[in-house]
């Protein structure tokens, strides 16, 4: 089953999202409705109708107006309206990733297998330029480029101390402390929900996808990447990819 992402889970949670779903229960399905499998696509392929909302990772959780959500490696897209709704047609059956950019935020790129995962619809994300803007302020030594891409592992069930790889060149990982504060190292610090995050900046798009490898603690967790297309993920410039883990007590 699909975990939600938590998006600078602390500092923005109260920035965040799915944590505060905990993170304040960033279930889907604000967006409205989700469509109706289709009977559609060349060469038989199955498609649906995916309708959703943007939203920004702040402290207001507003609709984002004039967003543009992408079908990735399609030319399916569509503009949020007035309420920060969309509407996607003939979308492809499957492990789907959405590309969701708006003016003065960072991007996502998340996916969601269609339509089992998007039937009641989908709650996208952007990040406040601002926001980025305050963890690069509190990392010493670091410099976040717009022209670079982000990847956000989010773990669930975990106990503190996983860790997460990408297979690109980026900034050491970071993660968020009991303060609320973003901090350098290669394990995570986790919330009562048993969820936390490790962030990699500098992420090159040039380098097109990367893979992601995590790791339990020692006797006390095993953890996978799971419900991905091939565990490959776009990079993109200004965007962050967000990589699912879930993590399980050790057998």
């Amino acid at each position: 089953m699909r975990m939600n992402a938590k998006l600078f889970g602390i500092v923005l949670c109260a920035l965040a999202a799915a944590a505060c779903s905990g993170n304040g229960d960033d279930t889907p399905g604000t967006g409205g409705t989700g469509g109706t499998g289709g009977t559609g696509g060349t060469g038989g392929i199955q498609t649906s109708t995916v309708t959703g909302i943007v939203v920004s990772r702040d402290d207001n959780e507003a609709a984002v107006v004039g967003a543009t959500v992408e079908v990735f490696g399609t030319e399916i897209s569509a503009i949020t309206d007035g309420d920060g709704l969309f509407s996607l047609s003939n979308v492809p059956n499957g492990d789907v990733f959405f590309v969701t950019t708006a003016t003065g935020n960072w991007g996502t790129v998340d996916y969601y297998g269609v339509p089992d995962e998007t039937a009641n619809g989908v709650n996208l994300r952007v990040v406040p330029d601002d926001e980025i803007t305050a963890v690069d302020g509190a990392l010493d030594d670091r410099t976040i480029s717009e022209s670079d891409g982000f990847v956000d592992i989010v773990f669930e069930g975990a106990e503190g101390g996983e860790t997460g790889m990408i297979s690109a060149s980026s900034d050491a990982p970071f993660t968020f402390n009991s303060l609320e504060e973003p901090q350098i190292q290669n394990g995570i610090i986790v919330n009562a929900l048993g969820e936390g995050e490790l962030f990699f900046s500098s992420v090159d798009p040039a380098v097109g996808t990367v893979t992601a490898t995590v790791e339990g603690v020692p006797n006390v967790t095993d953890c996978d990447v799971d419900e991905s297309p091939g565990t490959t993920y776009p990079i993109m410039a200004k965007s962050i990819t967000i990589v699912y883990a879930g993590c399980r007590p050790a057998q």
